[in-house]
């Protein structure tokens, strides 16, 4: 899809192009198909989403650098374990791992049936987990309120390094139908080891935005997705109450991205029309450079100043917040997310409190596949208004501020108080 479709208008652009953080950033654990997947899930329907979605990766999907052609490669040698795959969960997760390992970028995932449909509905069966993939297996950059983890007492900072005696590098054996268990062995923040036997249930994965008080001069807007479940509506009153505010704390930890539409829409909260927040740069974008200027079609940030198709705030759908802005982030936050930040950063002024952010900012899409799949693929890279490229890059924070898994009632977030010490701080040298 064209980048053009988001300088129509902001409603257009919700529906124009995904920018979605699904498995290689965060990852609410999506349901375990079993070996009654039905009849038709034979090598034969195995084929069929394969043709498709390699079709997807050889024809449309592109990075700059990407040399997407490897998959040819990669499919011959994950064949045997691909046809021995018995369940549709194990067949993505082949397939997710194979992908991760080829072309090692963010926005390229296989969905399964159930995984499409929940993220529709909100709704998954499993234990309830984001995570972030590590070495020694699976980082909890948060868990969903009410799901069996938390429930259990698994937090976010755990590493989860093995599900029933198998060593994890994704949610593949974490996964599963619903009243089933599985035994966790975790590493805790603290190094030490713990074991959990948690039951999958049913979550419910939507997680409504919220304005937070610190004091009468200082809000805090917590905004969980841009994706699907997000509420322009919500938005739009919190922003509302938040404008006597002084200062505001865009909080976007553990925001794994969502919809372009939607992120653009946040934005116009805070930056007036007009605004360019930055340039997707695809493969037409690329060859019409280098046919128009000779140049090199690896220099982004000269392809971007080449463009003509900013990414571009539109309209104000609530008087722009007229206080200090600061933006928390964390290894969470991806994608949409981390476009916000940078823009807000370059464009507003705003500080950056917390931990590097994910580096996973790709334009992708979503292909239907047979049997009910869809394929997450890359279209386009990113580079902000000032030729910053976020992907595998990540932001910086200006000043770190260490995650918190809980914060008892009645306290405030740490990283709440380092952002409102920052801001008064930053007011008084300007005089105000």
């Amino acid at each position: 899809m064209d980048v053009k479709n988001f300088n129509n208008g902001l409603r257009a652009a919700a529906c124009a192009l995904a920018l979605i953080a699904v498995a290689a950033v965060t990852y609410a654990q999506r349901p375990h198909s079993t070996a009654a997947d039905g009849p038709g899930w034979t090598q034969a329907a195995k084929d069929q989403v394969l043709d498709k979605m390699t079709n997807y990766i050889l024809t449309q999907a592109y990075v700059p650098g990407v040399d997407f052609t490897k998959w040819q490669t990669t499919l011959k040698e994950i064949k045997p374990e691909v046809e021995k795959a018995g369940t549709e969960d194990e067949f993505a997760g082949i397939l997710d791992k194979a992908m991760r390992d080829t072309f090692k970028i963010s926005h390229i995932v296989l969905l399964p049936p159930d995984a499409v449909k929940s993220r529709v509905e909100h709704k998954m069966i499993g234990i309830g987990i984001r995570i972030n993939i590590v070495p020694e297996g699976v980082y909890v950059v948060s868990t969903v309120p009410g799901a069996p983890a938390e429930k259990a007492g698994i937090e976010a900072g755990d590493t989860i390094e093995e599900a029933d005696g198998h060593h994890v590098d994704g949610p593949t054996y974490i996964a599963g139908p619903q009243g089933s268990s599985v035994n966790l062995k975790v590493k805790k923040g603290d190094g030490t080891i713990k074991t959990y036997k948690v039951v999958r249930e049913p979550f419910d994965t939507a997680q409504k935005e919220e304005l937070i008080w610190v004091d009468k001069d200082t809000a805090v807007i917590k905004i969980y997705t841009f994706d699907l479940s997000y509420s322009q509506r919500n938005v739009e009153d919190l922003m509302k109450q938040a404008a006597p505010a002084k200062n505001l704390i865009v909080d976007l930890r553990n925001n794994g991205g969502g919809a372009v539409g939607y992120m653009l829409h946040f934005l116009s909260t805070l930056l007036p029309p007009g605004t360019q927040i930055g340039t997707f740069i695809n493969k037409k974008t690329v060859d019409d450079y280098v046919e128009t200027t000779k140049g090199d079609r690896e220099d982004l940030k000269a392809i971007a100043d080449f463009s003509q198709n900013k990414l571009t705030i539109t309209y104000n759908p609530v008087p722009v917040f007229k206080g200090h802005v600061a933006v928390l982030v964390n290894p969470g936050s991806g994608s949409a997310s981390e476009i916000t930040a940078e823009a807000l950063k370059e464009l507003d002024n705003a500080p950056v409190l917390g931990r590097k952010s994910a580096g996973a900012v790709l334009v992708s899409v979503m292909g239907p596949l047979p049997h009910g799949f869809n394929l997450q693929y890359p279209i386009s890279d990113y580079i902000s208004a000032k030729g910053v490229r976020l992907e595998a890059n990540g932001i910086v924070p200006d000043q770190e501020v260490a995650d918190v898994p809980f914060v008892k009632k009645g306290e405030t977030d740490p990283a709440y108080t380092a952002a409102e010490a920052l801001l008064n701080k930053i007011a008084s040298s300007h005089g105000g």
